[in-house]
């Protein structure tokens, strides 16, 4: 969320102006030739549409035809299945979930039967590795985990295991599977903390280690490829908190962590290889570049800060296929819709722009982890 945006107030009653720009890592990109296209797909949390960019062979974007496609109000979070072809959208003002069929040009469908309506803030949503579910934080100032199985038409079910309370003032909290699937991590960023839970077979939830603290106004947790390390931004203290991820989930905090960005840090993007991490600092107005070393500690890379446009309050970047790109999508403009802009990515891991055209979304307002990129079909 930007800076000051936010009162419990305005959570309980569900503006989505008041939430957390929080991003996870996006590790999907532009297709070879011959492949299917690749994808981008961003939400507007202020006016309820999804927006779909054909990523073309160069790295470039083209909105694709009938996009931005309708969606529910204040959408915040957004998800694709591992298999690239059904995408679900979580929204706070509603407090639906809805699923979409997403067809080879990059059409949007919703699917028949596939809205649910829970009468709460729907904060966030992940998806398991294998696809088969869907875990989602539901409320206002305390929020809940529940547990959908996905379908085979898309249509989300109730797995039958209880809904895991979230420890304290757990307001705007965050889920994000691991790697492996076993361990779903969660942050609160009114209490300021992160939790992580084992994954039962039975879709039920148990918590691993003790719930640790975060810097302010914590954003969406940040796994690296491998599950060794968990970043997450802090909004309200300029800082990246780096944590150690146990093999049984429990967490501890990494060498050297809190480490500094620049105001207001959200959606990251980390390298398939766990060693580059990509931060966009909103109020800062630049993009921070970091070196993830063995042991987990985080150093810049070469060059970084890297400036944002101007007029732009950068909030996500995601990176291509072959890691060559690096887009960086606004968060609120000057212009009113959110543009993604292209950076190129050197040998040594520093970025610059591309001169490439910046590409309009159409939407208002990108919020959340809300803006990824489909994985190959």
């Amino acid at each position: 969320m930007l800076r000051n945006a936010f009162t419990p107030r305005r959570v309980a009653a569900g503006v989505a102006a008041a939430l957390a720009l929080s991003l996870s890592p996006a590790l999907a990109h532009s297709a070879p030739a011959g492949d299917a296209p690749r994808y981008l797909l961003v939400t507007g949390t202020g006016s309820s549409n999804i927006s779909v960019l054909r990523v073309e062979d160069n790295g470039a974007l083209t909105q694709v035809p009938g996009a931005p496609f309708a969606g529910d109000t204040g959408s915040l979070t957004l998800e694709i299945t591992p298999d690239g072809r059904r995408v679900y959208t979580g929204h706070v003002v509603s407090g639906s979930i809805i699923g979409y069929d997403l067809g080879a040009d990059g059409s949007l469908h919703q699917i028949d039967g596939s809205r649910m309506d829970f009468g709460a803030p729907v904060i966030g949503v992940t998806i398991t590795p294998d696809g088969s579910r869907l875990f989602a934080t539901i409320g206002s100032l305390t929020t809940e985990v529940r547990s959908f199985d996905i379908s085979a038409s898309g249509v989300l079910v109730p797995t039958g295991a209880p809904a895991t309370p979230v420890p304290g003032m757990s307001g705007l909290s965050l889920p994000q599977v691991t790697p492996d699937g076993r361990n779903l991590i969660v942050s609160t960023f009114i209490g300021a903390t992160v939790t992580s839970y084992a994954i039962n077979a039975d879709a039920s939830l148990t918590q691993v280690g003790p719930t640790l603290a975060t810097g302010e106004r914590p954003a969406l947790p940040a796994i690296t490829p491998n599950g060794r390390y968990l970043y997450i931004s802090n909004e309200g203290s300029a800082t990246l908190s780096g944590y150690v991820i146990a093999p049984d989930g429990s967490l501890s905090d990494a060498p050297g962590s809190p480490y500094p960005t620049g105001d207001t840090p959200h959606g990251s993007a980390i390298t398939s290889d766990g060693k580059r991490m990509y931060v966009p600092a909103s109020s800062g107005g630049q993009v921070d570049g970091f070196r993830i070393g063995a042991d987990g500690a985080l150093s810049p890379l070469p060059g970084s800060p890297y400036p944002a446009p101007g007029g732009t309050i950068p909030g996500r970047v995601v990176l291509s296929a072959d890691e060559d790109e690096l887009w960086v999508i606004d968060s609120l403009t000057v212009n009113g819709t959110a543009r993604v802009h292209t950076y190129n990515v050197a040998a040594d891991g520093s970025v610059a722009a591309s001169g490439l055209p910046a590409v309009d979304t159409g939407v208002i307002f990108h919020d959340g982890p809300s803006a990824h990129l489909t994985p190959a079909r």
